[in-house]
């Protein structure tokens, strides 16, 4: 069976993780740790869904054990290791934290052309566990609702990038219902609702906001988007 179907286990995973650990270690402090699908400068972001989880190991082992893992599993964590900042070290920082609460994870890193041939749906979504990041076009969150965390739907094209099968009706009905309101008071709480639910559910492990690092001499004067 499937362990990451109990929220239990995804608990687990989530609990298990330090991201300030990984930012100060990895990332030489210029992510910014997160605790949902999307970063602080996306439309409808808000702290109450959006900060990071505090770890917790020991709650870890035993939100395993109550699944019927006492002595974890194994799984092999999928990763590019030529897409994002650092991207095989963040899995393998990952893998290690994993390790101590006992799930077994080995890192099968590739170049990127690879890795999306085997984890994407088109492709047959040959992968148990992977590292992805996502760039809204629209800087709005409804985008990485539709595209992330609905249920998928080949028919409307929902949830095509929703990799791990992640699926709850009600952020379908409000990622529906986010996209045609146009009352910026009633839509902003429609997305908190959504992601609070996704953070709730324990849907995705959020690691960071990815940092764009930039050296640029003194005779030059740059504005940064």
């Amino acid at each position: 069976k499937n362990p990451f179907k109990d929220p239990k286990v995804r608990e687990a995973v989530i609990l298990a993780v330090d991201v300030d650990a990984i930012n100060k270690k990895i990332m030489r402090n210029a992510a910014k740790p997160l605790g949902t699908v999307i970063a602080t400068a996306v439309n409808g972001f808000d702290d109450s869904f959006g900060a990071p989880y505090k770890p917790d190991p020991a709650k870890a082992k035993a939100l395993l054990a109550e699944a019927g893992y006492p002595n974890g599993f194994t799984v092999t964590l999928d990763c590019p290791n030529d897409r994002y900042v650092n991207d095989e070290k963040i899995c393998q920082a990952v893998a290690g934290m994993l390790a101590r609460v006992g799930i077994k994870t080995s890192v099968q890193a590739q170049t990127k052309s690879k890795f999306y041939s085997k984890v994407f749906l088109p492709s047959g979504n040959q992968t148990s566990m992977y590292l992805f990041g996502w760039t809204p076009s629209s800087t709005d969150a409804h985008n990485p609702l539709l595209n992330l965390v609905s249920c998928r739907d080949s028919k409307t094209a929902a949830g095509q990038f929703n990799l791990g099968g992640y699926c709850n009706p009600r952020v379908d009905a409000l990622t529906d219902a986010i996209a045609v309101e146009t009352n910026e008071t009633k839509r902003n709480a429609m997305i908190k609702e959504a992601y609070t639910i996704v953070r709730q559910d324990f849907g995705y492990l959020p690691l960071h906001e990815q940092p764009m690092s930039w050296g640029v001499k003194d005779t030059i004067r740059l504005v940064q988007r």
